[in-house]
């Protein structure tokens, strides 16, 4: 079954994606980065780029990946 991928949420720079990307990993949910600037080097690793950093996952997925972005949210809160 084919499923289409989803907006979960976007960010202003490559870093602040990592651990969300690494969190959705853990938990076996596909996530896929897009964004200009979202290789190893240039302005999106270290620092906010204009266009920013976003994160798609599955539709299917999509409520439990966010419950797992929010349980971190509130974690550091």
């Amino acid at each position: 079954m084919d499923d289409t991928w989803t907006l979960l949420a976007e960010f202003s720079a490559r870093y602040e994606a990592d651990l969300p990307v690494s969190m959705l990993e853990a938990a076996e949910i596909p996530v896929l980065r897009k964004g200009p600037e979202t290789g190893i080097f240039g302005p999106g690793f270290a620092g906010a780029t204009l266009l920013g950093i976003q994160l798609y996952v599955p539709e299917s997925k999509l409520e439990e990946a966010r419950d797992i972005i929010a349980s971190d949210s509130n974690a550091s809160a």
